[in-house]
């Protein structure tokens, strides 16, 4: 059975109307906007560690130190 919560006072980051997003919690947590129709997933635990090691993996040098990059979130 999927559940589904509004996100007081969050915006849809396609159409960027607000209180239209809603949180569908099931076996994955989902968003949608019921204005336009936008969706997105939250990465699973695996996906978020096969990623992490990627990039450690790519940016980890020989002595153990890393290179740390911030990039802006897309709004």
């Amino acid at each position: 059975m999927t559940r589904k919560r509004f996100i007081a006072g969050a915006k849809c980051p396609q159409c960027h109307a607000q209180d239209t997003v809603v949180l569908l919690m099931n076996d994955l947590e989902q968003i949608e906007c019921v204005a336009c129709g936008y969706h997105d997933q939250r990465p699973t635990a695996e996906q978020i560690a096969t990623l992490h090691q990627a990039t450690v993996s790519d940016l980890t040098h020989d002595d153990g130190v890393g290179i740390v990059q911030f990039k802006p979130s897309k709004s």
